[in-house]
């Protein structure tokens, strides 16, 4: 999709933005970024908002890529799940806390592909975890895996919401982490909540 050149500048824009969020990044700082002339930089993207649409495109595709090769090497459901948490965690550590609220309210077109990964890719993703949890008895059988998959996904959304958690007084890898603990200890089975503990506590449980 991007030329080998054309990926150097998406890193590199991408990490300026995890740094110091997007709406205080001009296009002049751009081009200083990457060392090229603004026409230069033009005949790459149309405007700012084209930058932030390629650079999303880029992310989400990464993202689907990173979670099937993951995803394919994990032991159990839990351990996808797990596998999730970290790396999440990890993402949103190194991540300007008001980039979110720069893309939804500045790029409100790049924000809803978000919305459409989440609700496409990431709702097989989640609906298929669950089914793998279920069949190995790590999950609950009574399981509704399709309202509970719309649930976790919705609730994820909400994560971001400043009305719910100001940039001020919360840092999104934490509240990240205990939606993904509150989901499991939701979902586990009696197997499944001997794994989890374990996983939270491994000096204290043994299996």
């Amino acid at each position: 999709m991007f030329t080998e050149q054309q990926e150097k500048w998406l890193k590199r824009v991408d990490e300026l933005f995890l740094r110091f969020g997007i709406k205080s990044i001009t296009m002049d700082d751009v081009a200083r970024e990457l060392g090229i002339s603004k026409k230069t930089l033009y005949q790459f993207v149309e405007n700012k908002d084209d930058l932030v649409h390629k650079l999303l495109s880029r992310h989400i595709e990464q993202e689907k890529q990173t979670c099937t090769l993951l995803f394919a090497n994990a032991a159990n459901a839990l351990e996808e799940m797990y596998i999730v948490i970290e790396s999440d965690t990890q993402q949103l550590k190194q991540m300007k806390t008001n980039i979110i609220h720069d893309l939804q309210r500045y790029h409100p077109e790049a924000w809803e592909k978000v919305v459409e990964y989440q609700r496409g890719f990431l709702y097989t993703v989640v609906r298929n975890n669950l089914e793998r949890g279920i069949t190995e008895g790590i999950y609950r059988s009574d399981l509704d895996v399709d309202i509970l998959t719309k649930l976790h996904i919705s609730g994820s959304l909400q994560l971001f919401n400043p009305a719910l958690f100001p940039q001020e007084e919360y840092k999104y890898e934490i509240v990240f982490r205990q939606y993904m603990l509150h989901y499991l200890y939701g979902i586990v089975s009696e197997k499944g909540m001997a794994m989890l503990k374990s996983k939270i506590h491994p000096s204290s449980v043994s299996l």
